[in-house]
């Protein structure tokens, strides 16, 4: 299986700061990467850049390549097939139904509708229009329009940030266990407890533009974990605790 995201010296600046500064990476099939960083760090800017949906105000430097083919020289319905993005905020304009939503969402067919819903526990939501939704049961029908495009490479900006803690944990199994080996994660978030148990590799944005990048394993200390947030960790058994 090839490679599915390469970055060459990808540098991203935004109203006179540097929020990436020439960052060369890889993402392959089978891996799990969680992107970390402050707020306004530049973790959603990151993901729109690798989704080839870039913001207005945001300067771009440097290669961002899709299974080896420069990014720009993807056409639209090819990149759909590719990539699936789903943003922090999803704005929806029409009252169409859960399921409906879903049905327009398939582009390759990977899994079943049903699966996604109980998997996801959506179930009950597929009759309801998606301007009914709460924040949070909206972004798990977010989650599941990207699994069910089928695209071997999913970009989640923050997708448990309006979940309480039981959904929580059930978007980080079904993340972690339920998608095919040949497609990859790029996940934004902030809970580094969530990260521990649903990613495989972790890229730290910080404060200077410079990017480190590394197992998960290697990459949640807390001396690495302090110089991205600016305070304090510690780890009290296997959990971490900002101080």
């Amino acid at each position: 299986m090839s490679t599915l995201l390469t970055t060459r010296s990808l540098t991203l600046a935004a109203a006179g700061r540097e929020l990436v500064r020439s960052l060369d990476w890889q993402v392959e099939p089978g891996q799990r990467w969680c992107v970390i960083g402050r707020n306004a760090a530049g973790k959603s800017t990151l993901l729109r850049a690798l989704a080839g949906v870039g913001e207005v105000g945001v300067a771009q430097r440097g290669d961002i390549h899709w299974q080896g083919r420069p990014q720009r020289h993807w056409p639209a319905i090819d990149a759909a097939a590719l990539r699936a993005f789903m943003p922090q905020h999803v704005a929806d304009r029409f009252p169409i139904s859960v399921a409906r939503l879903l049905e327009l969402s398939v582009v390759r067919a990977r899994h079943s509708a049903g699966e996604v819903l109980a998997g996801l526990d959506i179930e009950a939501l597929a009759t309801r229009p998606v301007l009914q939704l709460s924040g949070g049961e909206r972004q798990r029908v977010a989650l599941a329009q990207c699994a069910l495009q089928g695209a071997p490479l999913l970009l989640l900006d923050e997708p448990v940030a309006f979940q309480d803690p039981a959904h929580q944990a059930l978007v980080a199994r079904w993340l972690s266990s339920s998608l095919p080996r040949d497609q990859a994660l790029v996940i934004s978030a902030h809970d580094v407890n969530w990260i521990a148990r649903t990613a495989t590799h972790v890229l730290a944005l910080l404060p200077d533009g410079r990017c480190q990048q590394g197992a998960v394993a290697a990459m949640l200390d807390a001396g690495l974990l302090e110089r991205v947030y600016g305070c304090g960790w510690r780890a009290v058994g296997r959990v971490w605790v900002a101080d």
